[in-house]
């Protein structure tokens, strides 16, 4: 009797040679026992499962996603594409005339960061509002982060032009300024189509 741990061959030939036991040939030798067999399996599954995970799940939006965050014209389309489905579902949804996603009063009181979170989960957590981002290929982490970082730069150019503010601080907010004046005619149009007028 072979004492340790127990192998199988699964529609192989065994061959015993000598004092080394049986061999398999041809086929897969299973050497681990159920409880292992289990245990692994419960691992594949957790790491399979936080990967497939959406993003905005995986971790909170902070202050230096918002501070470093820079408006692209490739993100652009797919948040103007995002933007046109959202406001018409929003627009025939009785649930966001109270609670809108978008006000003056939330992009000028609120805090950014809190604001940005709140409304990635609004986004990820409706499903025709998640279907419109998946349409339009953007993440609702990347879409929050877009539309806060075009709000600010959309006010800063404000205050610039009003005379409020002198300059706007190197980096991020500077090329984001630079974006919304180089696409004024359309940041202006989406923003209005989302409820966000001067």
């Amino acid at each position: 009797m072979m004492t340790g741990t127990v192998r199988r061959c699964e529609g192989a030939k065994v061959r015993v040679r000598g004092s080394e036991g049986p061999r398999c040939e041809g086929a897969r030798m299973d050497v681990m026992g159920r409880s292992t067999r289990r245990r692994m399996v419960a691992v594949v599954l957790v790491i399979a499962t936080a990967r497939l995970a959406p993003a905005a799940a995986q971790s909170r939006i902070d202050v230096y996603d918002l501070a470093d965050y820079r408006l692209t014209p490739q993100v652009f389309e797919h948040f103007v594409r995002a933007s046109s489905s959202i406001a018409e579902i929003t627009s025939r949804d009785a649930a966001f005339t109270y609670a809108p996603l978008f006000t003056k009063d939330v992009a000028l009181d609120g805090d950014a960061v809190d604001v940005a979170s709140g409304l990635a989960a609004r986004l990820e957590n409706h499903p025709a509002l998640s279907a419109a981002l998946q349409a339009a290929e953007i993440a609702p982490r990347e879409y929050s982060k877009f539309a806060i970082a075009l709000i600010a730069a959309r006010l800063a150019d404000g205050f610039l032009k009003a005379g409020v503010l002198q300059r706007v601080p190197s980096g991020a907010p500077a090329n984001n300024v630079v974006f919304v004046q180089a696409h004024e005619a359309e940041v202006t149009a989406v923003l209005a189509q989302l409820g966000i007028r001067d």
